[in-house]
């Protein structure tokens, strides 16, 4: 299993921040299949061969992903592909 930790910056409010990380996640969903659900500032992530969450702060969002077996190997494309959202999202 591997592991990805991103910390990505912004310069939103916190509620301006959810919004953006809560439509992320729907993006998620539809096209992977990912449930989520928030716990306090922390939208925890699950689907199968994936579970993480993003925690919501002051300034950054913090993603950890812990990847099962099958999708380790993709773990560079789904770490940039994070970047990637996350700059649209926030950016």
């Amino acid at each position: 299993m591997a592991s990805i930790q991103v910390s990505y910056p912004h310069q939103r409010t916190m509620a301006d921040a959810r919004e953006a990380v809560q439509a992320f996640s729907g993006k998620l969903e539809a096209k992977l299949g990912v449930k989520s659900h928030w716990e306090g500032d922390r939208l925890k992530l699950e689907r199968p061969g994936v579970v993480g969450s993003m925690l919501l702060a002051d300034g950054a969002v913090e993603v950890e992903l812990t990847l099962g077996m099958m999708l380790t190997p993709m773990k560079s494309q789904i770490e940039a592909e994070i970047h990637k959202q996350l700059g649209r999202c926030l950016g």
